[in-house]
Protein backbone atom coordinates (compact mmCIF):
# COMPACT_ATOMS: atom_id res chain seq x y z
CA UNK A 1 0.00 0.00 0.00
CA UNK A 2 3.04 2.28 0.10
CA UNK A 3 2.39 3.78 -3.35
CA UNK A 4 -1.32 4.51 -2.83
CA UNK A 5 -2.62 8.07 -2.86
CA UNK A 6 -6.41 7.83 -3.20
CA UNK A 7 -8.88 5.86 -1.07
CA UNK A 8 -12.43 5.62 -2.40
CA UNK A 9 -15.19 4.44 -0.08
CA UNK A 10 -18.57 2.92 -0.70
CA UNK A 11 -21.21 4.39 1.64
CA UNK A 12 -24.01 1.92 2.47
CA UNK A 13 -22.65 -0.97 4.53
CA UNK A 14 -19.12 0.44 4.55
CA UNK A 15 -19.16 3.89 6.13
CA UNK A 16 -22.71 3.80 7.44
CA UNK A 17 -24.83 0.96 8.78
CA UNK A 18 -27.79 1.53 6.48
CA UNK A 19 -28.39 -2.09 5.46
CA UNK A 20 -31.31 -2.75 7.90
CA UNK A 21 -33.00 0.47 6.74
CA UNK A 22 -32.61 -0.50 3.08
CA UNK A 23 -34.00 -4.00 3.74
CA UNK A 24 -37.03 -2.63 5.58
CA UNK A 25 -37.66 0.03 2.93
CA UNK A 26 -37.75 -2.55 0.12
CA UNK A 27 -40.26 -4.62 2.08
CA UNK A 28 -42.48 -1.59 2.57
CA UNK A 29 -42.29 -0.84 -1.14
CA UNK A 30 -43.49 -4.38 -1.85
CA UNK A 31 -46.34 -3.96 0.63
CA UNK A 32 -47.33 -0.61 -0.87
CA UNK A 33 -47.73 -2.15 -4.32
CA UNK A 34 -49.13 -5.51 -3.14
CA UNK A 35 -46.10 -7.43 -4.36
CA UNK A 36 -44.38 -10.38 -2.73
CA UNK A 37 -41.71 -9.28 -0.27
CA UNK A 38 -38.18 -10.23 -1.40
CA UNK A 39 -36.16 -12.14 1.19
CA UNK A 40 -33.63 -10.33 3.36
CA UNK A 41 -30.81 -12.14 1.57
CA UNK A 42 -32.12 -11.16 -1.87
CA UNK A 43 -32.28 -7.52 -0.80
CA UNK A 44 -28.77 -7.58 0.66
CA UNK A 45 -27.45 -8.95 -2.63
CA UNK A 46 -28.59 -5.88 -4.61
CA UNK A 47 -27.21 -3.28 -2.20
CA UNK A 48 -24.64 -1.23 -4.07
CA UNK A 49 -26.41 -1.31 -7.41
CA UNK A 50 -28.08 1.85 -8.71
CA UNK A 51 -31.69 2.02 -7.57
CA UNK A 52 -33.42 1.28 -10.87
CA UNK A 53 -31.16 -1.70 -11.54
CA UNK A 54 -31.67 -3.02 -8.01
CA UNK A 55 -35.46 -2.64 -8.15
CA UNK A 56 -35.64 -4.36 -11.51
CA UNK A 57 -33.54 -7.29 -10.26
CA UNK A 58 -35.64 -7.71 -7.13
CA UNK A 59 -39.13 -7.42 -8.57
CA UNK A 60 -38.60 -8.31 -12.25
CA UNK A 61 -41.36 -5.93 -13.34
CA UNK A 62 -39.72 -3.57 -15.86
CA UNK A 63 -42.95 -1.67 -16.50
CA UNK A 64 -43.11 -0.75 -12.78
CA UNK A 65 -39.44 0.06 -12.20
CA UNK A 66 -39.82 3.84 -12.22
CA UNK A 67 -42.89 3.72 -9.98
CA UNK A 68 -41.26 1.32 -7.52
CA UNK A 69 -38.05 3.36 -7.48
CA UNK A 70 -39.97 6.53 -6.65
CA UNK A 71 -41.83 4.71 -3.88
CA UNK A 72 -38.48 3.57 -2.49
CA UNK A 73 -37.19 7.16 -2.39
CA UNK A 74 -40.35 8.42 -0.71
CA UNK A 75 -40.46 5.64 1.88
CA UNK A 76 -36.72 5.61 2.67
CA UNK A 77 -36.71 9.19 3.94
CA UNK A 78 -39.39 8.46 6.54
CA UNK A 79 -38.53 4.83 7.37
CA UNK A 80 -37.61 4.88 11.04
CA UNK A 81 -34.87 2.23 11.26
CA UNK A 82 -31.85 4.11 12.66
CA UNK A 83 -28.76 4.48 10.49
CA UNK A 84 -25.45 5.26 12.17
CA UNK A 85 -21.81 5.42 11.24
CA UNK A 86 -19.94 2.20 11.92
CA UNK A 87 -17.71 2.39 15.02
CA UNK A 88 -14.60 4.58 14.69
CA UNK A 89 -15.38 5.67 11.11
CA UNK A 90 -15.04 9.37 11.88
CA UNK A 91 -11.74 8.96 13.70
CA UNK A 92 -10.27 6.67 11.05
CA UNK A 93 -11.26 8.87 8.12
CA UNK A 94 -9.75 11.84 9.92
CA UNK A 95 -6.54 9.90 10.59
CA UNK A 96 -6.20 8.87 6.94
CA UNK A 97 -6.87 12.44 5.82
CA UNK A 98 -4.22 13.74 8.21
CA UNK A 99 -1.76 11.16 6.87
CA UNK A 100 -2.11 12.85 3.49
CA UNK A 101 -4.36 10.40 1.67
CA UNK A 102 -7.00 11.79 -0.67
CA UNK A 103 -10.45 10.43 0.19
CA UNK A 104 -13.50 10.03 -2.05
CA UNK A 105 -16.88 8.26 -2.21
CA UNK A 106 -18.38 6.06 -4.93
CA UNK A 107 -21.90 4.96 -4.03
CA UNK A 108 -25.07 3.47 -5.42
CA UNK A 109 -27.01 6.15 -3.53
CA UNK A 110 -28.58 9.11 -5.29
CA UNK A 111 -26.85 12.48 -5.22
CA UNK A 112 -29.62 13.87 -3.03
CA UNK A 113 -29.35 10.94 -0.61
CA UNK A 114 -25.57 11.09 -0.35
CA UNK A 115 -25.52 14.85 0.16
CA UNK A 116 -28.13 14.56 2.91
CA UNK A 117 -26.19 11.91 4.83
CA UNK A 118 -22.84 13.62 4.38
CA UNK A 119 -24.35 16.78 5.84
CA UNK A 120 -25.99 14.90 8.71
CA UNK A 121 -22.76 13.07 9.59
CA UNK A 122 -20.58 16.16 9.03
CA UNK A 123 -18.11 14.15 6.95
CA UNK A 124 -18.32 16.09 3.69
CA UNK A 125 -15.14 18.11 4.31
CA UNK A 126 -13.03 14.92 4.34
CA UNK A 127 -13.87 13.90 0.76
CA UNK A 128 -12.29 15.54 -2.28
CA UNK A 129 -14.64 13.93 -4.81
CA UNK A 130 -17.84 11.89 -4.89
CA UNK A 131 -19.78 9.97 -7.50
CA UNK A 132 -23.30 8.56 -7.23
CA UNK A 133 -25.59 6.31 -9.23
CA UNK A 134 -27.26 9.44 -10.66
CA UNK A 135 -24.05 10.39 -12.46
CA UNK A 136 -22.37 7.16 -13.53
CA UNK A 137 -23.10 3.66 -14.72
CA UNK A 138 -24.08 1.22 -11.98
CA UNK A 139 -21.42 -0.82 -10.24
CA UNK A 140 -19.54 -2.98 -11.19
CA UNK A 141 -18.82 -0.63 -14.09
CA UNK A 142 -15.48 1.12 -13.37
CA UNK A 143 -16.93 4.49 -14.39
CA UNK A 144 -17.24 5.95 -10.87
CA UNK A 145 -13.64 5.13 -9.98
CA UNK A 146 -12.25 6.27 -13.31
CA UNK A 147 -14.12 9.58 -13.19
CA UNK A 148 -12.88 10.25 -9.67
CA UNK A 149 -9.32 9.39 -10.70
CA UNK A 150 -9.58 11.71 -13.69
CA UNK A 151 -11.01 14.56 -11.60
CA UNK A 152 -8.25 14.26 -9.01
CA UNK A 153 -5.49 13.44 -11.51
CA UNK A 154 -4.54 10.26 -9.65
CA UNK A 155 -3.96 7.00 -11.52
CA UNK A 156 -6.21 4.04 -10.77
CA UNK A 157 -3.20 1.89 -9.86
CA UNK A 158 -2.55 4.32 -7.00
CA UNK A 159 -6.15 3.96 -5.84
CA UNK A 160 -7.83 1.72 -3.26
CA UNK A 161 -11.57 0.99 -3.26
CA UNK A 162 -13.09 0.05 0.11
CA UNK A 163 -16.47 -1.67 0.05
CA UNK A 164 -18.76 -4.32 1.47
CA UNK A 165 -20.17 -5.91 -1.69
CA UNK A 166 -18.97 -7.93 -4.63
CA UNK A 167 -20.00 -5.00 -6.84
CA UNK A 168 -17.54 -2.72 -5.04
CA UNK A 169 -14.66 -5.16 -5.41
CA UNK A 170 -15.51 -6.01 -9.02
CA UNK A 171 -15.66 -2.29 -9.81
CA UNK A 172 -12.16 -1.91 -8.41
CA UNK A 173 -10.91 -4.86 -10.45
CA UNK A 174 -12.49 -3.42 -13.60
CA UNK A 175 -10.77 -0.08 -12.95
CA UNK A 176 -7.39 -1.73 -12.28
CA UNK A 177 -7.50 -0.43 -8.70
CA UNK A 178 -6.71 -2.26 -5.45
CA UNK A 179 -9.67 -3.31 -3.31
CA UNK A 180 -10.26 -3.81 0.40
CA UNK A 181 -13.40 -5.59 1.59
CA UNK A 182 -15.25 -5.10 4.86
CA UNK A 183 -16.94 -8.02 6.59
CA UNK A 184 -19.59 -6.01 8.44
CA UNK A 185 -21.75 -4.90 5.50
CA UNK A 186 -24.20 -6.47 3.04
CA UNK A 187 -22.21 -9.38 1.57
CA UNK A 188 -20.51 -12.18 3.53
CA UNK A 189 -16.77 -12.80 3.41
CA UNK A 190 -17.37 -15.99 1.41
CA UNK A 191 -18.64 -13.85 -1.46
CA UNK A 192 -15.92 -11.22 -1.18
CA UNK A 193 -12.90 -13.53 -1.20
CA UNK A 194 -13.24 -14.72 -4.84
CA UNK A 195 -12.80 -11.09 -5.97
CA UNK A 196 -9.28 -11.22 -4.48
CA UNK A 197 -9.21 -8.05 -2.38
CA UNK A 198 -5.89 -6.98 -0.87
CA UNK A 199 -7.48 -7.51 2.55
CA UNK A 200 -10.83 -7.99 4.27
CA UNK A 201 -11.20 -6.04 7.50
CA UNK A 202 -13.53 -6.83 10.39
CA UNK A 203 -13.32 -3.43 12.06
CA UNK A 204 -12.97 -0.03 10.44
CA UNK A 205 -9.91 0.89 12.47
CA UNK A 206 -7.98 -1.94 10.82
CA UNK A 207 -7.99 0.15 7.66
CA UNK A 208 -5.65 2.71 9.19
CA UNK A 209 -3.15 -0.07 9.95
CA UNK A 210 -3.13 -1.13 6.27
CA UNK A 211 -1.85 2.32 5.32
Amino acid sequence: MTNKQLIIFDWDGTIMDTVPKIVNTVKLVADCHQLARPTDDAIRQIIGLSLDVAINELFEKPSMTLTLSQSYKDIYVNEETPSTLFPHVRECLTALHEKGYTLAVATGKSRKGLNRLMAETELAHLFKATRTACECASKPSPEMILEICDELNIASDKTVMVGDTTMDLAMANNAKATSVGVSFGAHPVSQLKPLKPFAIIDQFEQLVDLF
